[in-house]
């Protein structure tokens, strides 16, 4: 490459840019648009985040309008004028003007993006303390979008000679990259939805908009502009293969040379779509897998592939923003090192939508209201943020994290759980069984609890197979681990059954609440045990009643025998805190 003819042809198209005051009008405008976009929505106020998730939406969109004005005069200008001959006269190379023209456009689009950079820092540091890490990686991918974007441009500047159709043909031939984004408009498969989002430009940009620097959207957006570029090297080396009154015409020829280029550009991309070539440039490495979650996907069994669809609101509460960015944010790092291994869909529902009816009735996630803060105000509104994952016929669904709920670890476990060609037994024992081989004050259903523990069943199906014991017989099945929960109120004969069971050497977790303070039901471990009779309990169901019910009571069980064997001593009664305060010898919880 002639670097004094490149010099030459960048200084040129640069200074001849801002030599006219249209150049920096439409820098002007692309600031302005680019200031709109990011703080005015009321998403980013309700957010309460100093970040770029809005302008994020609307770049691909505002560079649809800004670019083409970049790259419309590159060659349509010279044609117009008649100073394409004189430049291709030159003794340069066609590589050294199209680089030259393309490194001039990269500039101004550099200039006017920096402009946007030092405008928008201004007020998120005016409102918060953005993470700097974030903001530097999120403006690195709209300067590769943009350097891609000026590369499709080009081609359509070198096919007319008119500035108004040079324009229009920029933003026609970029519009397939951008529109993609709303595939979900035009197509119905889920599947076809989902790729073709995440070819769009927003779907590779969206590594950087979290603060990933990932080597396969850089190579995107890199692949893009070298294919462009050579495309337009081939269009203004027209002179030399389409022929003339003696010439031979090699349209064919190049045609396929340049289809060979997109087929070799699509390739590369598709083979490192999943390598796990990535950084974390935020501060607090918010996107980054903890080592056991990495683990876990490392360990997963490529011949039971797992789909996951994710039923996201595309707008939360204040309480829900965090959640429902780590919920995209993981989703993506999993799809990423799982290899091929974890396929990832996300869907942004809307009550009353499609979407919202297939997520009911294939998954059963509905909408949860919950009141949430939106512009100062609370209300209650109906949030999506439910997941389902599969892999053959196993299934596991999270009909909604909640706010406290910690996003990688629900996630790394229900990918686990599903991969696994066979789940554990847990066996459940509620202190409510009752002896005679009748059923006990659980609810109805087979795996139904006690009032007040069913949460605990939803929670350990999520990974297990669970079978509430409903009969003393079932103690002693084969299970992975038997969990008791406040086995202190059970019944002597069944005690006595538990603690055999222990001492076989059977795995066994005990849930005891000395104060079970919460639940109308449970009984403490000190309490005099009761002896569990329906007609008693359905005359005399209020707590308060429960001095009322002393004839009912039962001698105490042999439960002493299962805390000598785990070396607890309940003889001592020592008081670990006064919920009241007062100082009063009256223990809140005892040991």
């Amino acid at each position: 490459m002639n670097a004094k003819v490149f010099n030459a042809i960048f200084s040129r198209n640069f200074i001849s840019y801002f030599s006219s005051p249209t150049g920096y009008v439409f820098i002007t405008v692309f600031v302005l648009l680019s200031s709109f976009a990011a703080f005015w929505p009321d998403e980013f106020w309700n957010a309460n985040l100093a970040n770029l998730d809005q302008l994020n939406i609307y770049m691909p969109a505002i560079l649809l309008i800004f670019i083409p004005a970049i790259t419309m005069s590159i060659w349509a200008e010279e044609r117009r004028q008649g100073t394409d001959e004189l430049l291709l006269t030159i003794p340069a190379t066609d590589l050294d003007v199209v680089l030259g023209k393309f490194a001039a456009a990269l500039a101004i689009y550099t200039v006017a993006l920096l402009f946007s950079l030092v405008t928008n820092a201004i007020v998120l540091f005016s409102l918060g303390w953005p993470d700097l890490g974030l903001l530097f990686s999120t403006y690195l991918g709209y300067w590769m979008m943009g350097m891609a974007m000026l590369a499709v441009g080009m081609v359509a500047s070198f096919l007319t000679s008119n500035l108004t159709v040079a324009f229009i043909l920029g933003a026609l031939f970029n519009a397939p990259f951008v529109g993609a984004q709303f595939a979900s408009s035009f197509a119905t498969s889920s599947e076809f939805v989902a790729f073709v989002k995440e070819w769009s430009f927003l779907g590779q940009f969206r590594d950087f908009g979290r603060g990933v620097l990932s080597l396969s959207s850089t190579a995107y957006f890199i692949s893009i502009a070298a294919v462009m570029l050579y495309v337009c090297m081939v269009l203004i080396g027209r002179r030399h293969w389409a022929g003339g009154p003696a010439g031979n015409n090699l349209f064919t020829h190049y045609l396929v040379r340049s289809l060979s280029a997109f087929a070799m550009a699509l390739g590369f991309n598709m083979a490192i779509r999943h390598v796990p070539a990535h950084y974390d440039v935020t501060q607090e490495r918010i996107s980054t897998l903890s080592p056991q979650t990495r683990e876990v996907l490392a360990d997963l069994d490529p011949k039971r592939p797992v789909k996951v669809d994710a039923y996201i609101s595309p707008i939360v509460p204040d309480e829900y923003v965090e959640t429902q960015l780590n919920l995209r944010s993981f989703l993506r790092e999993f799809e990423r090192l799982g290899n091929g291994k974890i396929k990832v869909a996300i869907h942004e529902v809307e009550p009353g939508t499609e979407e919202a009816v297939n997520a009911e009735t294939t998954y059963g996630i509905k909408p949860r209201s919950v009141l949430g803060k939106e512009r100062g105000v609370y209300r209650q509104q109906p949030l999506f943020l439910g997941v389902a994952f599969r892999s053959g016929l196993e299934k596991v669904v999270v009909p909604f994290l909640e706010s406290y709920q910690a996003v990688e670890y629900e996630l790394a476990r229900s990918v686990r759980t599903v991969n696994q060609t066979k789940r554990k037994k847990i066996g459940l024992l509620f202190g409510t069984l009752r002896d005679d081989g009748q059923e006990s004050l659980n609810e109805e259903g087979e795996d139904a609890a006690p009032p007040g523990m069913q949460r605990m069943v939803d929670e350990l199906k999520r990974q297990y197979e669970v079978v509430v014991i409903k009969r003393p017989n079932q103690i002693e099945q084969d299970f992975s681990v038997l969990v008791a929960v406040q086995p202190s109120m059970l019944e002597p004969r069944v005690a006595e059954q538990l603690r055999n069971v222990i001492a076989s050497g059977r795995k066994t977790v005990i849930f005891e609440d000395p104060y079970p303070q919460w639940f109308a039901n449970i009984q403490a471990t000190s309490a005099p045990k009761m002896n569990w009779r329906i007609d008693d309990w359905k005359s005399k169901n209020s707590p308060q009643e429960w001095q009322d019910m002393r004839a009912n009571f039962a001698p105490e069980s042999s439960i002493n025998q299962i805390w000598e064997l785990a070396g607890i001593d309940l003889k001592r009664k020592r008081s670990a805190f006064d919920l009241g305060g007062s100082g009063r010898n009256e223990p809140a919880i005892i040991w």
